[in-house]
């Protein structure tokens, strides 16, 4: 299922399509680098400092710092989240990346609400605490520098080039450059900070069933009520040893069933798009 770019709800202008042809010319990593700090600086000059502003179709306005140009929705994920929350709920954002999402439940939920965005990458998040800022959600919006797995623990990450594709090692990932990153449960941290949420999201490219694992209680004590949603990446889970049956004996352990957003033969063959988990009768 296809993403739609911030440049979908927003005119582009000369100087962005500008900016896409300066990025073909082969001026070398430092010319690039150059290049790149000066095309952000004017955008922002531009912007008044505010960064690109998006228009989404409910008609949610969103700032996007120039240097993350390229976040996106999904049309039908965009749908399903804005029709699942309303305003004074609390929402976790597991895997927020540069915060596409997160601004969008800080907006939906209102002052009244509270969004907990987890993002372990420290690129990533800088993105993220920078999109708070721009979009004035400081105080409904938070940044958790942490993983979400099945149990507290140090981990190995995987620092990708591509924004929101890092991830956490697994047994067959032997050589690749990682970083050590904290690592909490949703169980533990809901009852840390002594809170019930009303909607989950989780994008954590192929450790789902970690994260489902470490949030049973939180399951089942919201069982009814909880809007959850698990982006699935079964090519990953091949790499790491990890499969289909496993994913799917936990959600029947907590009497989950898997409801793809649009129609679809088998929702086990999707990549990459958010499934709903919703209580079987």
């Amino acid at each position: 299922m296809a993403t739609a770019p911030a440049s979908r709800y927003r005119n582009t202008g000369r100087l962005e399509s500008l900016a896409e042809r300066l990025r073909r010319l082969p001026v070398g990593d430092t010319g690039r680098s150059l290049l790149k700090r000066l095309y952000h600086t004017t955008m922002m000059l531009r912007t008044g400092g505010r960064g690109l502003r998006s228009e989404l179709p409910g008609g949610e306005v969103v700032f996007v710092s120039p240097e993350c140009r390229y976040l996106s929705w999904n049309p039908a994920e965009y749908a399903a989240f804005r029709s699942a929350v309303k305003p004074g709920m609390t929402a976790l954002d597991v895997g927020a990346n540069v915060g596409a999402y997160s601004l969008l439940l800080g907006q939906w939920v209102g002052a009244s609400g509270a969004v907990f965005a987890f993002e372990p990458a420290a690129t990533a998040r800088d993105g993220l605490q920078r999109h708070i800022q721009l979009n004035a959600l400081d105080g409904v919006v938070r940044a958790v520098a942490a993983a979400v797995g099945a149990a507290p623990a140090k981990a190995r990450f995987i620092l990708e080039s591509t924004a929101g594709e890092g991830r956490l090692a697994t047994a067959g990932d032997n050589g690749a450059a990682t970083v050590e990153i904290p690592v909490t449960t949703i169980d533990e941290f809901c009852a840390r900070e002594r809170l019930t949420p009303d909607f989950i999201k989780i994008d954590v490219e192929g450790a789902e069933l970690e994260v489902l694992r470490g949030a049973r209680q939180t399951i089942h004590r919201t069982r009814g009520r909880l809007a959850l949603f698990v982006e699935m990446h079964p090519s990953i889970w091949r790499v790491s040893g990890l499969t289909v049956s496993e994913v799917r004996a936990e959600l029947d352990d907590q009497n989950l069933d898997a409801v793809p957003l649009t129609p679809t033969e088998d929702p086990w063959a999707m990549e990459g798009v958010c499934l709903r988990l919703v209580q079987k009768s």
